[in-house]
């Protein structure tokens, strides 16, 4: 018995001093092999990016971007992975992004926890706010519906089996710039000049507010179907939709903005 002891013992250095025994390559997860978290390669993606492709469904039946109607604020933010978040609120998840060259708000609203409609908005008036609504027609084609008002404000509305869809144009802000002569209408040749006015009048700079929205056909018949009170709508929801729109107002050099 001394004897055995003895030989174990003896063993011991030779069995810690052997190198550890690694897994193969197979054995490890692809989304399990480490990055680091600050890498700027295309190659390679943050962790949370990385989880947002595993747990997030693979496939491309999304109603928007990565989601579909109902999900969670978890899923939906695990779905946005990597993409700060703006503003949190009860009702609402909003971050920042870029769409066709338009900084937008990307606005995902809930209900009970449930996501019920998502889209991008301006976050400001600015010269280029039409090219939001470009993006939508040159996804989407020509729309079902396409109204035009009197004030600039345009409404365009696409629909299919499973989202709604909801964009509009609005020229919020016109800015008076200091220059010396503007277009009259009028004079000797008052015809001529009104057939070829520039689209943007001399001594004038619009600037428009856009919404892009994606909304659940669901929630969308149940606005028609039931007397749904307007309070019970979030505050983006209502932007998104439509309901109410920035307030405009002309900008005059020296002066300021005076509101229409």
């Amino acid at each position: 018995m001394k004897r055995l002891t003895f030989c174990f013992l003896a063993l011991l250095p030779l069995l810690f001093s052997c190198a550890p025994i690694k897994s193969s390559q197979s054995d490890i997860p692809a989304w399990d092999e480490h990055i680091p978290l600050d890498s700027d390669s295309s190659e390679t993606s943050s962790l949370p990016k990385r989880l947002s492709n595993i747990l997030s469904e693979n496939n491309s039946n999304y109603h928007f971007r990565k989601v579909r109607w109902g999900f969670s604020r978890e899923r939906v933010e695990l779905a946005e992975a990597g993409n700060t978040i703006f503003e949190r609120k009860d009702n609402a998840i909003v971050y920042k992004t870029k769409l066709n060259g338009v900084y937008c708000r990307l606005i995902y609203t809930f209900k009970d926890n449930r996501l019920r409609t998502a889209g991008y908005m301006t976050i400001t008036p600015i010269p280029n706010g039409d090219d939001l609504i470009k993006a939508a027609v040159e996804k989407h084609g020509v729309p079902e519906t396409h109204q035009k008002y009197c004030d600039g404000l345009q409404e365009m509305v696409w629909k299919s089996h499973n989202t709604v869809i909801f964009a509009n144009l609005f020229p919020t802000i016109e800015k008076r710039t200091s220059t010396a002569y503007n277009y009259s209408r009028r004079g000797l040749l008052r015809d001529l000049v009104r057939n070829q006015l520039p689209d943007q009048e001399a001594g004038k700079i619009h600037y428009w507010d856009g919404t892009y929205a994606h909304v659940d056909p669901a929630f969308f018949k149940q606005l028609h179907e039931v007397n749904v009170p307007l309070s019970e709508l979030s505050f983006y929801e209502k932007r998104l939709m439509g309901i109410i729109l920035r307030r405009g107002g002309t900008t005059i050099p020296g002066v300021g903005t005076i509101p229409n």
